[in-house]
């Protein structure tokens, strides 16, 4: 299971700096960390390799490190965010009329660990909805509280499904009252709950419990996908509604699956440096140890 890293500590330092020395001031400071962290885990690079392959990328030393460094901007951006006006950032929406319209009736928003999907917390605020981000990841409370600080309509809610069946409760409920629910689905937690679809030109697996949800409370669904577009710039892209037109129960979880990986490979191809499953993700055999 994916491990969350990072302390309050160390992102209020972040936030600290932030505010004394500005954006410029600080982000080289996100080059030596990312150059240091590629440095130092190398060896991992030949995990990526069949994905540089898939996206068209060399393999090589210096795509690892602007890798790498994509990925350390999008946490530093993920926290500094929460300091930034809504001047500062600036935000594209594409295909937003689809968001729109699940806005209005509730369901399922499916994400994945590409870009900056944690700017969810903020992307959504200026929307009166109710956002319930499920997760299996342990999130520590300090930084639970230094993301959602300043959500005073306590419109974002954390359902940990280590919760067991109070987190099923809560999931009900919240499709019930006709609210937002976020799931990622590229990270494979328990072995019996997979779904198989094509991706990159290869079978891989991906997470069927969004997809379980979808069918058994015939809830519609939606991609969303939130890449670093520039400094203090995010683009948000909306697939189109996801609903299955199978009339064979058996094939519509697969079918919502593919719909949504068809979404996932294009924002991919687009920005595939913003793909942070740092592990051979078409290896369907073990469940990935990842930072």
């Amino acid at each position: 299971m994916a491990k969350y890293r990072g302390s309050p500590l160390g992102i209020k330092l972040i936030i600290t700096l932030y505010n004394q020395f500005g954006y410029a001031g600080i982000k080289w400071l996100v080059w030596i960390v990312a150059l240091f962290y590629a440095i130092i885990s190398r060896a991992k690079r030949s995990e990526l390799d069949s994905y540089y392959k898939a996206v068209g990328l060399e393999s090589a030393f210096s795509t690892y490190f602007r890798h790498i460094h994509a990925f350390s901007l999008n946490i530093f951006d993920r926290f500094v965010a929460n300091e930034s006006t809504q001047e500062k950032l600036t935000i594209e929406r594409v295909n937003v009329e689809a968001f729109q319209a699940l806005h209005k009736s509730g369901g399922i928003l499916t994400l994945s660990h590409h870009g900056n999907w944690a700017q969810s917390f903020k992307i959504f605020q200026t929307y009166d909805v109710k956002l319930n981000i499920i997760g299996d990841e342990a999130i520590d409370e300090g930084i639970q509280k230094l993301e959602t600080q300043g959500d005073a309509n306590r419109r974002i809610n954390i359902i940990s499904m280590k919760e067991g069946m109070q987190a099923m409760l809560d999931i009900a409920r919240a499709i019930n009252n006709q609210e937002i629910i976020i799931i990622m689905v590229d990270r494979i937690t328990q072995e019996n709950k997979t779904v198989n679809v094509d991706f990159l030109g290869k079978k891989t697996c991906l997470n069927s419990g969004a997809f379980e949800i979808a069918r058994m409370r015939n809830t519609p669904m939606l991609g969303c996908d939130i890449v670093r577009d520039g400094d203090e710039k995010l683009k948000v892209q909306f697939s189109d509604i996801i609903i299955s037109q199978q009339t064979d129960k058996e094939k519509i979880i697969p079918d919502l699956a593919q719909q949504y990986a068809n979404f996932l490979e294009k924002v991919v191809r687009e920005y595939p440096l913003q793909w942070f499953n740092f592990y051979e993700f078409w290896e369907e055999k073990e469940i990935p140890l990842t930072a």
